[in-house]
């Protein structure tokens, strides 16, 4: 017998595995990409069809609103759906009735908004921090519940012709749920479990945000037109069948945390005052605390004027001197949530290459500020269609923030510091949306696009700060 012969029979009679080539190494490594491609794949379109069902149901709600309110109060005066036939003598009855209109819708999304936003902090202060004892999946359900039954509520108040303000209950059912910002954060734990810390997870998180931006997209275009061929009830229905969809989706995602024994000693109070103790005086955090206090006031200022737009676009499109009909409504927050996220999809790894992380914050700042300002200052629709054009780097502050905060954490924190940032956006959105609401409708009859220039001020506060983390993350030499 040989002497390559007698080592495999040794190896084999004492059950030892051969070293593993090369070749087999590449097909392990090459399997598990494939797993991981998948994964974030599911994960996307999971992400992409409740950010879908949320935005056609939000936006239908707030047009509804408008129409019922207006057959409501004024059944015999015809607003203009087209700007040649807009009314811009603001002396005239028809001007002043619909500016009436405009503050009572304004009124009721401020109501909305609150009855969604304070059920939802208490929410993911607990079911975020759950999520790192219990698992991923079993807490995502919980907004995906919320937003179905919200929508499915809904869509049986429309039939039925109930009441608007009883809408403000179904909105605090979605509230309950933690809402969307709770699936996004638990969906960042997600990615943060299976990526190394550094550039590769800022990228993935960034990729990440595309199905969000696309759900947006999708919802806003084709919110119009369902609207004007089906009608308000049946955009809705459409809405509540898309709100099944991750359910069945998250079959195929699997469990990704890995569970530890201090985790699982923990009561579920415990686990909630995680959140307080890892911002403030977590040992994790010693010498980064700086980092993260300034990405946190980077990502409130981001949020609150980001999501400070969305009750008042639709508004804003429908009043003089603009007029637009549903369908132009559609496209034009398609236009203006779209273009900035593919552009954003197609620039960021480019820049990523060549520049700071810090810096394309300050680039996507300086965008945003600059389309708000275009936009309270706009007095035709081709001056608003301009507006996402100079805010085409927008969306890639809040993916640059989260990866930089999510690579300073240790793996077994991230959720907790996923439901910190949850906490703070559901804060930052209802503060954002309500505040902006609030000046709108207490200036739209004076310079109604006041509101805008104050979410300026919040990107251009943002702009400032991201150039400051740059100066900081380049003073202690951190690689992120």
């Amino acid at each position: 017998m040989s002497r390559s012969q007698t080592y495999s029979l040794q190896t084999l009679e004492s059950k030892e595995p051969l070293p593993a080539t090369t070749a087999e190494n590449q097909t392990v490594t090459e399997i598990k990409s494939k797993k991981k491609f998948m994964r974030f794949l599911i994960l996307g379109f999971t992400l992409l069809s409740l950010i879908y069902s949320f935005v056609l149901a939000q936006l239908v709600i707030v047009q509804y609103v408008y129409a019922n309110i207006h057959k409501t109060y004024y059944p015999n005066v015809s607003f203009s759906t087209n700007e040649s036939g807009c009314q811009l003598n603001t002396t005239s009855q028809l001007y002043r009735d619909q500016q009436t209109v405009q503050k009572m819708a304004s009124q009721f999304i401020i109501y909305a908004e609150l009855a969604r936003g304070v059920p939802g902090i208490f929410g993911i202060f607990f079911y975020g921090s759950l999520s790192d004892k219990y698992g991923r999946k079993l807490f995502l359900l919980v907004p995906f519940i919320g937003n179905m039954l919200k929508c499915v509520l809904t869509t049986v108040g429309i039939y039925l012709d109930w009441n608007i303000y009883i809408f403000i209950i179904f909105f605090f059912i979605d509230g309950c749920g933690g809402g969307w910002v709770l699936a996004v954060s638990i969906v960042m734990s997600i990615v943060a479990d299976v990526t190394e810390p550094g550039k590769t997870r800022i990228f993935v998180i960034a990729m990440t945000e595309i199905s969000l931006g696309l759900g947006l997209v999708i919802g806003s275009f084709t919110s119009g037109f369902i609207i004007k061929a089906e009608g308000f009830m049946y955009a809705l229905l459409i809405s509540s069948c898309c709100s099944i969809l991750p359910f069945l989706l998250l079959v195929f995602v699997p469990e990704t945390l890995n569970k530890t024994e201090d985790q699982q000693r923990k009561s579920t109070t415990q686990l909630a005052f995680d959140i307080f103790v890892f911002y403030f005086r977590d040992a994790a955090l010693n010498g980064k605390r700086k980092i993260f206090l300034v990405c946190m006031l980077i990502y409130c200022f981001v949020i609150t004027a980001s999501f400070g737009a969305n009750g008042i676009e639709t508004l804003f499109g429908l009043n003089s001197p603009f007029c637009m009909s549903s369908v132009q409504v559609g496209v034009f927050i398609t236009m203006r949530t779209g273009i900035p996220f593919v552009l954003g999809m197609l620039l960021f790894r480019p820049l990523q290459l060549c520049l700071d992380e810090s810096l394309i914050a300050v680039i996507a700042n300086l965008s945003h500020s600059a389309g708000y300002i275009l936009e309270a200052f706009a007095y035709s629709t081709l001056m608003l269609y301009f507006v996402p054009v100079l805010s085409f780097a927008r969306t890639m502050a809040i993916p640059i923030v989260r990866g930089i905060m999510s690579s300073l954490t240790p793996q077994e924190k991230q959720g907790t510091m996923f439901a910190g940032i949850a906490i703070v956006e559901t804060f930052c959105t209802q503060f954002g949306s309500l505040t902006s609401t609030v000046v709108y409708g207490h200036t739209v009859e004076t310079f109604r696009g006041a509101a805008f220039l104050v979410l300026a001020g919040y990107t251009s506060v943002a702009g400032v700060l991201s150039f400051v983390l740059y100066r900081i993350t380049r003073r202690v030499k951190m690689h992120l």
